[in-house]
C-alpha cells in the first residue's frame, strides 16, 4: 500500500469507529484486511512501524472497544486487526503499553459485552488471537491472561464455525511451544526444539487434559470437537507435544472404538488416518495400527466397510491391514457370486442382513465398487484380478435383469434391476479394471456387457454415456488383437447407429461423442479405416452435422474431424464435401459449440502428418470466418489455427515455397508474404484490438512469438493495407503521430525536402510495413497490462477506501434499490 493510500487510513478510521455510521458491507471489511496483512512488516525509512507512522490506528482500536453503541461487524473487524497489528513485535509492544491488548482480548475490556453472543465477535476474537501467535510475547500474553480456558470453553460453541477457530488456536498454540519463535533472542538461535518451561508444561498439559475430558464425555458434540482436536493436532505439531498427547488419549481411543458407534466412525478414522502419517505408526507402544483393525472389526458391518474404503486409500498403510481391508471390500461382490471364503461369523450375519435390505444393500455395493475403482487407478495388484472383473459384471448383469439362480438373496436382488446408480458406479469400475493385462482375456465377456447395455432400449442415458466411457478404456487395451475389429463391425457399430438416431439428445451426443474417442484410440489401425468406411458409418457421421441439437452437431463435427486422417487415402470429392459442410456450420449455425468444433477440427487436421489438399484452399475462409465471429471462444480456437499455421510456415516453410513470387526473395519474406495472403497478420492485429480480453491477451502472445521466430523481421519489405481493418485506425493514428513528430524535427532542422516527403505521406497513410507496425504496438507493454486482472483498477487499495468511505456515509433515504 504506497503513501497516498496511507492518507485515507485516518478517515477510514473515524468513519469506521462512528455508531452513527453505517457499516460497510463484510466483504469489503475482509478486503481491507487483506491489504493490512503486508503492512506491519513495513518500515519508512526512520525505522518507524506502521503504529507509529498511522497512530489513527491505535485510536480506532480504543474508541471501537470503548464504545457502548459499537456494531458486531466493526468489532469484529476490529478484533482481527489488532492481531494483525500484534503481529510483529514492535507492535505488540505499542499496543500493550497503551493498554489495547488487554482492552481488545480480555472480556472485560469492552464497554459492549453483550456482543459476545454474536457468532462474528467471537470469531474475530478467536482470528485476532490467531493473527498474534507470530512471537513469544503473544504467547506469554495468552498464557498469563487466562485465555486457554476462554479457547476451550469455545472449543464447544454452538456455533461450528467457532469451534472450528477455537480447536485451530488451540493447535497452533502447541504447535508454537516446541518452533524456535519460543526462544528468546540470547537464546541459541536456529535450535530446532525449545525445551518447554514449567509453565508452558502446564499449558499443554491443561489443552491435552481437555481433550482427553472431551473424548470421554456422554455428549456427542464434545467427543466430535475432541477428535477433531486430536487429528489437527497429530497433523500439525511435533516433539514432544504429539507422543504427550498420543500418550493420553490412547486409552479413551480405544474405549470409543470398542464401543462401535457408527456416528463417530469419519471422525475417528479421520485421526488415524493423521496418526498414520506420522512416526507413531512405527512404535509399537502406540497401537496405530491395532487401532486400525479394531475399526475394520468393530460396528455394525455398514460403518466397517466404509473403514476399509478410507483404509486403503492411506498412503503409508502397512500390506498387511491394506489386504485386510480389500477383502471386507470385496465381500459384497465375492456374497452375490458365492465366491465368499472364510470370514468371521458376526461380519457374515451383518453382512447378510445388509444385503437383504434395499437402502444398505446399494450403499453397500457402491462402497464396494468405489474402494475397488479407487485401487484399480493405482493398479493395485489384486490376488485374483479376473474373479473380481467376473464379479463386477454378474453384479451389472444383476442390474439389468439377468438373476443367477444360485443366489441366495434373489428376493433383495430384484431391487438391483435398473438402479441407475449401481450401474453406473459398476461400469466405472469396469472400466478402471482394464489397465490390468490379466482381464484381457474376459475381454469377450467384458464387451458383452457393455453391447447389452448399449442394446437395452430402457437404459438411462447417463448409464449409456457411462457404458460408452468404459467400452472405449476397453478397446484401447484390446486394439491389438485382430478380432476387435470384427467385433466392432459386426455388433458395436449396428448399436451405434441406433443411437445415434435416439430421441434423446444426450445419447446422441454421448455416442457421437464415443466414436470420436474411439477413432483416436485405434489411430494407425488401417482395418479400422475401412471398417468404418465399408460400414455406412461414415455417412451417418456425415448426417448427424445437420442434427437438430448444437450440441450433439458440435459432438458429430468432432467425429467427422478425427474419421478424416482416416480417410487421407480415398477420394480427394469426399474430402471436398468434408470441408464445404463445416465451412457451411462455420458461417451458417447459430449456435457456438459447433462453430468450436469446426475451427478445432481444422487445427487437428494442419497439425495431422498427412497433408490434405482441400485445407489449403479454405484457410483464409477459416481465418476469415473465425476471426469475426461473435464468440470470443470461436475466435480463440481460430488464434490457436494461427498458431500452428505460424509454426509450420516460419519453422519448416512448406506453404511458402510454393507460392513464391520472386526467385530473389528470402524465405522468411516468402513465409510472411504466406501469412499476409492468408489474413492471419489482418487476423492476429484485428484480434489485438478485440473487445474480449482473453482474445487480445492470446493475439499479443502470437505476435511476441512471430517477433521471436522472424528473428530478421526488421529487413521483411512485406507491406500491409492499412485501410479496411479494425486495427488500421489505432495503428493509423500512432503511425501518423510519428510522422509528425519527424516533421516538426525536420523544421527545426531546416531539411526542406524531408518536410515535402513527410506531407506527402500524411496525406494518404494507406501503407504501413510490417515491421513498423511490429514498432508502432509495443507489443511488451501491450502484454503486461493484458496480464493485468480486469478489474485490477477497482480492486486497488485506494478504490477499496474509497468505496467503504462512500459506503459508510449512506443513509437510509440515499439507497438506492438494486431491483
Amino acid at each position: 500500500m504506497d503513501s497516498e493510500c496511507l492518507s485515507f487510513l485516518p478517515r477510514i478510521c473515524v468513519a469506521l469507529a462512528d455508531p452513527r455510521q453505517s457499516p460497510p458491507d463484510d466483504t469489503s471489511l475482509e478486503k481491507l484486511l487483506d491489504w493490512f496483512k503486508d503492512l506491519p512488516n513495513q518500515r519508512n525509512v526512520n525505522g518507524e512501524c506502521l503504529l507509529q507512522q498511522q497512530p489513527c490506528l491505535l485510536e480506532f482500536i480504543s474508541s471501537v472497544c470503548k464504545c457502548k453503541d459499537t456494531d458486531h461487524a466493526i468489532l469484529s473487524f476490529t478484533l482481527k486487526l489488532t492481531g494483525l497489528l500484534a503481529a510483529t513485535e514492535q507492535c505488540f509492544s505499542l499496543l500493550e503499553e497503551g493498554g489495547l491488548l488487554a482492552c481488545a482480548f480480555e472480556r472485560g475490556g469492552w464497554c459492549a459485552p453483550d456482543l459476545w453472543h454474536e457468532p462474528s465477535v467471537r470469531s474475530g476474537w478467536l482470528q485476532g488471537l490467531l493473527n498474534t501467535l507470530n512471537h513469544r510475547k503473544a504467547l506469554e500474553f495468552i498464557r498469563e491472561n487466562g485465555l486457554i480456558k476462554v479457547l476451550l470453553h469455545l472449543q464447544n460453541d454452538p456455533s461450528l464455525f467457532v469451534s472450528s477457530l477455537a480447536n485451530e488456536v488451540l493447535v497452533n498454540i502447541l504447535n508454537f511451544m516446541t518452533s524456535s519463535k519460543m526462544s528468546n533472542s540470547s537464546d541459541a538461535a536456529g535450535s530446532a526444539q525449545c525445551p518447554l518451561g514449567p509453565d508452558w508444561v502446564s499449558v499443554s498439559s491443561e489443552i491435552i487434559r481437555a481433550g482427553v475430558e472431551a473424548l470421554g464425555s456422554e455428549k456427542h458434540p464434545q467427543v466430535v470437537q475432541g477428535l477433531k482436536l486430536l487429528s489437527l493436532a497429530l497433523s500439525q505439531c511435533g516433539e514432544p507435544i504429539r507422543s504427550m498427547l498420543w500418550k493420553d488419549v490412547l486409552v479413551p481411543m480405544e474405549v470409543l472404538i470398542n464401543g462401535g458407534s457408527g456416528s463417530l466412525t469419519m471422525p475417528l478414522m479421520t485421526v488415524l488416518q493423521a496418526a498414520v502419517r506420522t512416526p507413531l505408526l512405527s512404535q509399537s507402544d502406540c497401537k496405530v495400527k491395532e487401532l486400525m483393525e479394531a475399526m475394520l472389526g468393530a460396528g455394525n458391518g455398514k460403518d466397517c466397510f466404509q473403514c476399509a474404503v478410507l483404509v486403503v486409500t492411506l498412503e503409508k498403510c502397512p500390506e498387511v491391514l491394506k489386504r485386510k481391508a480389500i477383502n471386507i471390500i470385496l465381500l459384497p461382490l465375492r456374497r452375490l457370486s458365492t465366491q465368499l471364503q472364510e470370514i468371521e461369523k458376526e461380519l457374515e450375519i451383518v453382512l447378510v442382513k445388509q444385503l437383504s435390505q434395499k437402502s444398505s444393500c446399494i450403499s453397500l455395493l457402491l462402497q464396494s465398487l468405489s474402494g475397488i475403482t479407487e485401487l484399480a487407478h493405482t493398479r493395485y495388484p489384486f490376488e485374483d484380478i479376473p474373479s473380481v472383473n467376473r464379479s463386477v459384471m454378474l453384479l451389472l448383469r444383476i442390474c439389468s435383469g439377468h438373476l443367477p439362480s444360485f443366489s441366495l438373496h434373489s428376493i433383495a436382488l430384484t431391487h438391483l434391476i435398473g438402479c441407475c446408480k449401481v450401474q453406473r458406479c459398476g461400469l466405472d469400475t469396469l472400466g478402471a479394471l482394464s489397465v490390468y493385462k490379466e482381464n484381457v482375456d474376459l475381454r469377450h465377456e467384458v464387451f458383452g456387457v457393455l453391447l447389452e447395455y448399449l442394446q437395452n432400449p430402457d437404459s438411462h442415458a447417463t448409464v449409456l454415456k457411462k457404458t460408452l466411457q468404459a467400452a472405449v478404456r476397453w478397446i484401447e487395451v484390446c486394439s491389438p488383437f485382430p478380432d476387435l475389429l470384427q467385433l466392432i463391425s459386426r455388433d458395436l457399430f449396428p448399436a451405434l447407429e441406433k443411437r445415434t438416431c435416439d430421441v434423446r439428445w444426450e445419447v446422441r451426443d454421448s455416442t457421437l461423442e464415443f466414436i470420436a474417442q474411439m477413432t483416436s484410440a485405434l489411430r494407425g489401425n488401417t482395418g479400422y479405416a475401412e471398417v468404418l468406411h465399408t460400414s455406412g458409418m461414415f455417412s451417418i457421421l456425415l448426417s448427424s452435422l445437420a442434427d437438430v441439437e448444437g450440441y450433439v452437431r458440435a459432438s458429430a463435427v468432432g467425429a467427422v474431424g478425427e474419421a478424416v486422417t482416416f480417410l487421407v487415402q480415398q477420394t480427394e470429392l469426399l474430402l471436398e464435401e468434408i470441408v464445404t459442410k463445416m465451412m457451411a456450420i462455420l458461417s451458417q449455425d447459430t449456435e457456438g459449440f459447433p462453430r468450436r468444433a469446426v475451427v478445432k477440427a481444422f487445427t487437428s487436421w494442419l497439425k495431422g502428418t498427412h497433408p490434405l489438399p482441400a485445407l489449403d484452399q479454405s484457410l483464409s475462409t477459416v481465418l476469415s470466418l473465425g476471426g469475426n465471429d461473435f464468440d470470443w471462444e470461436v475466435k480463440i480456437h481460430t488464434l490457436e489455427l494461427a498458431d500452428v499455421l505460424i509454426e509450420k510456415t516460419l519453422t519448416c516453410y512448406p506453404y511458402a515455397v510454393q507460392i513464391s513470387s520472386s526467385p530473389d526473395e528470402t524465405a522468411l519474406t516468402q513465409a510472411l508474404r504466406k501469412l499476409k495472403d492468408l489474413g492471419l497478420l489482418d487476423l492476429l492485429l484485428n484480434s489485438l484490438f478485440d473487445c474480449d480480453r482473453p482474445v487480445c491477451e492470446k493475439a499479443c502472445s502470437l505476435l511476441l512469438k512471430l517477433r521471436t521466430l522472424a528473428v530478421d523481421i526488421d529487413r521483411s519489405d512485406v507491406v500491409l493495407d492499412v485501410c479496411g481493418n479494425r486495427w488500421g485506425d489505432e495503428v493509423g493514428s500512432r503511425y501518423l503521430n510519428q510522422l509528425q513528430a519527424k516533421r516538426s524535427l525536420c523544421v527545426i532542422n531546416g531539411a526542406k525536402e524531408t518536410c515535402e516527403k513527410l506531407d506527402s505521406d500524411l496525406l494518404s497513410i494507406k501503407e504501413i510495413s510490417l515491421p513498423n507496425v511490429m514498432r508502432l504496438l509495443d507489443l511488451d507493454s501491450m502484454q503486461r497490462t493484458l496480464t493485468l486482472s480486469s478489474d485490477h483498477v477497482v480492486n486497488s487499495p485506494r478504490s477499496l477506501m474509497e468505496d467503504i468511505l462512500l459506503s459508510v456515509q449512506q443513509t437510509e433515504e440515499n439507497i438506492v434499490d438494486c431491483y
